[in-house]
């Protein structure tokens, strides 16, 4: 295919091609240094609320030794066709069959987020067609806080409730309580929360559509066969380390690294210790076991990272009472409690609703909360966030230095 060899990062935000494959039309740029580069390109596939502005120091970094080409699929990033009826598996079909009409020759996916999951299924669904892949905020989405965090975002939306999706949403992105690790700035968060709050319907619709499909996968039938690398942030509480070193485990030849001081946005939190890792993997080096600021996993830690990825302590005080929109209220007592989630103690009926629930603690504002998991006698649950001012004020009793601005 002609590559642009004209690269430069306003170039981003020009109007990009457009690839017609029956009804779907692909989005794309694509750039070298040679006109004719007949290497395998490195593939970028962004998550949400991303474009391809988004890689504009990936990009210029990249081009020095691959040619790159940006994908925006239906319903991703500036391609605003929506296609409600195709399945993650699908959409990872037409990257193969983008492949097959420009001739390409086998593609290297960097996939992020909701990207990664389309490299991953692209990856092992058309092995000819994937030299090597490079996954970052992976997750199969079975673990039942991130599915239930997903589903009330899309139920707030239902109702209208965009600001509180929208805290509920930064949440996921950025740790609040990691910002001095993570080097996350006030403007850089307000500025995404902004860009979250002003969603345009057919955003919230690509939006509701793209979560509709992570909800409705199965899971990963296989895994890829080719060199993967495998990206975690160690505080990224959407996506989890042990979510994304259990990915690595069941692939065939993959690389798990941990990046310090980085949450679900590792590649742009830490861009410089994502970047050292890049450029070796793609070359088909060896990664280095201690590199600045990540360390790779040792196979023998794939299956043993610690699942919970927060504290849990008694609070400071134990008593509490849980309320129900419709009128119900009992006596609770907090077993334990972190900033994402907790465990009380309450004789509750045997079936609860899934929403409309309130935790009340002296000297807090109310909490959202979402039920998780019931025994006789307990109920873990996760905490949405989606009022700022409750959020702010639990992590100030949790953790009085805690940034979380």
């Amino acid at each position: 295919m002609p590559y642009c060899t004209d690269y430069s990062p306003g170039r981003l935000g020009a109007a990009p091609e457009v690839l017609q494959l029956g009804p779907w039309r692909l989005h794309y740029q694509a750039y070298a240094r040679h006109a004719d580069d007949r290497r395998s390109p490195v593939l970028l596939l962004g998550g949400a609320f991303q474009s391809f502005r988004s890689f504009a120091a990936e990009v210029d970094e990249l081009l020095a030794e691959h040619p790159v080409i940006l994908l925006d699929l239906p319903s991703q990033g500036a391609n605003l066709q929506l296609a409600p009826e195709l399945s993650l598996e699908q959409l990872a079909d037409l990257i193969a069959a983008f492949a097959d009409a420009l001739n390409l020759p086998a593609l290297m996916p960097i996939g992020l987020s909701y990207g990664s999951a389309l490299a991953a299924l692209f990856a092992a669904r058309h092995p000819e067609r994937c030299a090597r892949v490079l996954l970052a905020g992976i997750t199969a989405f079975g673990r039942p806080g991130a599915r239930l965090l997903l589903q009330e975002g899309l139920a707030l939306l239902a109702e209208g409730q965009n600001e509180a999706f929208a805290h509920g949403a930064l949440t996921g992105l950025l740790n609040p309580l990691r910002l001095s690790q993570t080097g996350v700035s006030p403007v850089f968060r307000k500025a995404l929360l902004r860009q979250i709050q002003r969603l345009s319907p057919q955003d919230v619709e690509r939006y509701r559509q793209n979560s509709q499909r992570l909800l409705a996968f199965p899971g990963f039938s296989r895994h890829p066969d080719c060199p993967s690398l495998i990206l975690a942030g160690e505080y990224d509480h959407f996506t989890q380390p042990w979510e994304h070193a259990r990915f690595a485990a069941a692939c065939a030849d993959a690389q798990c690294a941990l990046i310090h001081n980085a949450d679900h946005l590792a590649q742009f939190e830490q861009r410089q210790a994502c970047s050292r890792l890049y450029s070796p993997f793609l070359r088909g080096d060896d990664l280095p076991l201690l590199s600045p600021g990540s360390q790779l996993l040792a196979p023998a830690q794939l299956l043993q990272l610690e699942k919970r990825h927060e504290p849990r302590r008694a609070p400071p005080q134990r008593q509490a009472r849980l309320r129900h929109a419709e009128g119900g209220e009992w006596r609770v007592e907090l077993c334990e409690l972190g900033y994402f989630g907790g465990l009380l103690a309450a004789d509750l009926p045997a079936e609860l609703p899934q929403r409309g629930w309130q935790l009340q603690i002296t000297g807090l504002p109310p909490l959202p909360l979402l039920p998780l998991r019931q025994i006789p006698g307990q109920l873990a649950f996760v905490l949405p966030h989606s009022e700022p001012q409750s959020s702010l004020a639990l992590a100030a009793w949790l953790e009085p230095a805690a940034a979380c601005a």
